[in-house]
C-alpha cells in the first residue's frame, strides 16, 4: 500500500479548471507545512523547481484521452489530469522565499492543490531541443495553441504568412478574429475538432482564420459559403459558436491609423496593434 502525505499546499487566484497556460501566468505561493520546512534549506540557490502535486478537483480517470490539439492518445502519453492517481508535475520558476512559503511562477496547479514533493530542476534539460521536437511531432499545433493562449498574434501572423505567401492587413484581420474565437473555445475546454470554419469571403482574412483554427479542407472542417458576406463562422456540430464579420469601416480605420506609404508587411504588423473591435464585429451564436 502506498500512502502519499502532502508536504504543503498551493495558493493562487485560480479556483476553477482552465487552460494550463492561463494558470501558469499567475504567481503562486507554495506553503510548505512546518514539519517539512527544514527541507527548504538552500532552496534559494535553485532557479527552477519541479513540483509534484495532486489534481484535487479531478474525479474522472481515463486511459485514452483527447488532447487539446485534437489527437487521441494514451493517458501516459499526455498531461491530462484524468490520470489513475491524479498526480501532476510542473516546472516552476522560483521568485522568492519567505520562511516556509515559496513564491513561484509557472505552476499550473489550482488553488488548494496538495503538494507531494518539490525537487531541484536540472535546467540543462531545457537545452535538449530534440525533446521539444518530439512534442511537435506528436502534437504539431502545440506551438500554435500556445501562441493563441498568449495572444501572440505577431507570431501567428508570421506563421500564417508561410501558407498565405505574404503579410498584409487582411491576413492580420483573419488572424486577429480567429485568435479571439479560439481563445473562447480553449477557455471552455472544448475540442476544436468539433468545430467547422465556414468562410463567406474570398480574400486575405480567409487564410488567417484557416491557419489559426486549423480548420482546413483536408480535415473536412472547412466550408465555403457565400463570398459576398464578408464574414466567417466557427461553429460546432450543434451550430453554436461565433460569427466574425469585417466592419464596413475597417479599411478607413486602418488608413486613418497606419500610413499608406508603409510596406504591406509593416501595415500588417501595425494592424495587430489596432483596436480589434473597430475592425471586426463578433457575434456569439447560441
Amino acid at each position: 500500500m502506498i500512502v502519499l502525505t502532502p508536504i504543503g499546499y498551493v495558493h493562487n487566484a485560480c479556483i476553477e479548471s482552465q487552460a494550463p497556460e492561463l494558470i501558469k501566468k499567475e504567481i503562486s505561493e507554495i506553503e510548505i507545512l512546518p514539519d517539512y520546512a527544514e527541507g527548504l534549506k538552500n532552496i534559494e540557490q535553485s532557479e527552477y523547481l519541479d513540483m509534484v502535486f495532486v489534481f484535487h478537483q479531478e474525479k474522472q480517470t481515463e486511459l485514452v484521452t483527447r488532447i487539446r490539439t485534437g489527437e487521441k492518445t494514451g493517458i501516459f502519453a499526455s498531461r491530462s489530469p484524468r490520470r489513475p492517481n491524479h498526480l501532476g508535475i510542473t516546472t516552476v520558476e522560483l521568485i522568492s522565499r519567505e520562511g516556509n512559503t515559496l513564491r513561484v511562477k509557472g505552476a499550473d496547479a489550482l488553488d488548494g492543490s496538495p503538494v507531494i514533493d518539490i525537487k531541484y530542476c536540472d535546467t540543462s534539460l531545457f537545452e535538449q531541443h530534440y525533446m521539444h521536437d518530439s512534442i511537435r511531432a506528436t502534437s504539431p499545433r502545440a506551438d500554435i495553441i500556445r501562441n493563441i493562449i498568449d495572444n501572440d498574434t505577431r507570431e501567428l501572423l508570421l506563421k500564417a504568412a508561410q501558407i498565405h505567401g505574404h503579410i498584409c492587413p487582411g491576413l492580420a484581420l483573419g488572424v486577429m478574429g480567429a485568435t479571439r474565437v479560439m481563445q473562447q473555445i480553449l477557455t471552455l475546454g472544448d475540442d476544436i475538432r468539433d468545430y467547422i470554419l465556414t468562410v463567406e469571403m474570398q480574400n486575405c482574412p480567409v487564410d488567417g482564420a484557416l491557419f489559426v483554427t486549423g480548420c482546413t479542407p483536408g480535415t473536412g472542417r472547412f466550408v465555403m459559403g457565400n463570398p459576398g458576406n464578408a464574414c466567417f463562422y466557427v461553429r460546432n456540430k450543434a451550430g453554436k459558436g461565433w460569427r466574425v464579420a469585417l466592419r464596413d469601416s475597417n479599411q478607413a480605420y486602418i488608413n486613418k491609423n497606419i500610413p499608406a506609404d508603409l510596406s504591406p508587411a509593416e501595415r500588417g504588423f501595425r494592424t495587430l496593434k489596432l483596436d480589434v473591435h473597430q475592425l471586426l464585429q463578433f457575434e456569439k451564436i447560441k
